[in-house]
């Protein structure tokens, strides 16, 4: 049995204790025990963000509650703590959980800076504990779907790929996400998971650039642009109006054909203009990258889908957009 602790309980986090909640009820080996958050009234309340929850199930989901994190690890003593916290505050709060000897659930992005996510991964070997940051679009089942496509060959070599991830503006707590660089635009908040996505499916790119715009808020707009050696991907997102749908897909040209997702459903249209309906489990990537580390710890204890170093990979990317972007949307080599 896997005994979960959760540090911050707003937003994002209602997600994750939904998935608690569903796996407890399914007889996976995993609950949650307790969950810290410096304002009482997290623990009753959901925080509405810009992707609908699932569910709010505090009644039937005990757990213990404290205001301080450090007083719950030393109480409760969790197999696995899981962070959702603002982004400035992942590093500090990882390396300092992984050295009291738990393993980590850490929300994306994994950190401001490429040097800091370093830090922690050499905070995870010191400790022998795993450290997995919550990249959950990798295990959402639609970009689960694309991933085996791509890697199987199905649809025949991929021809140009783009992404797209358009939300309302995160009013719930806007205050940490305004400045580029250290969490809060949305290349770093909405861009980031197609990027990661984008990584785990093809791997790394040759070339990037990337356009930041501030319309409506700070850094709301980010069209980035990669180069492969045989297709080019796009990455759109922006920050909206505050009740604006939040909508994510993508549309990947083969050489069969166009797999489209689009609405929460994915779709294959050949060459002669037959469309097919594809299923994919009704679940969402935050329960799959729970259920997957679950696993991880019940089983072998390899992180083969996950490991945290392509996470900070991840945000190496990020530095490297925003340094097109600071000179235009320069074409840059991806480097090392």
């Amino acid at each position: 049995m896997v005994r979960v602790a959760m540090i911050g309980f707003g937003g994002i986090a209602g997600a994750h204790r939904y998935a608690y909640w569903y796996f407890q009820k399914a007889g996976l080996p995993v609950r949650l025990v307790a969950a810290a958050d410096t304002d009482p009234s997290k623990f009753t309340t959901i925080t509405k963000i810009n992707i609908a929850l699932r569910g709010e199930m505090t009644d039937e989901l005990p757990f213990h509650t404290y205001t301080d994190w450090r007083e719950m690890l030393q109480k409760e003593q969790p197999d696995l703590v899981d962070i959702c916290l603002p982004t400035f505050l992942h590093k500090p709060v990882t390396t300092e959980v992984l050295s009291m000897g738990f393993h980590v659930l850490c929300e994306k992005p994994m950190s401001g800076a490429y040097a800091d996510c370093l830090e922690m991964i050499e905070a995870a070997k010191a400790a022998d504990r795993h450290l997995m940051i919550a990249q959950c679009v990798r295990f959402q089942p639609e970009y689960e779907y694309l991933q085996q496509a791509v890697a199987d060959g199905r649809y025949g070599k991929v021809l140009s790929a783009t992404f797209t991830r358009f939300s309302p503006f995160p009013t719930w707590n806007s205050t940490w996400r305004m400045k580029a660089g250290l969490s809060g635009s949305c290349l770093a908040e909405l861009n980031i998971h197609d990027i990661d996505a984008m990584q785990a499916i093809f791997g790394l790119p040759q070339t990037v650039s990337c356009l930041l715009q501030s319309n409506v808020y700070p850094y709301d707009y980010a069209e980035s642009v990669f180069t492969y050696p045989e297709h080019k991907v796009t990455i759109k997102s922006a920050w909206y109006h505050e009740e604006y749908e939040f909508n994510a897909g993508y549309a990947i040209t083969f050489e069969k054909g166009a797999l489209i997702h689009k609405d929460g459903a994915v779709f294959f249209t050949d060459r002669d203009g037959k469309t097919e309906r594809i299923t994919v489990e009704d679940a969402d990537g935050v329960m799959g990258e729970i259920r997957y580390l679950v696993g991880v710890l019940d089983g072998d204890g390899i992180n083969r889908r996950n490991p945290p170093e392509q996470s900070a990979q991840t945000i190496f990317t990020l530095e490297k957009l925003y340094e097109s972007a600071v000179h235009n949307g320069a074409t840059l080599p991806y480097g090392d």
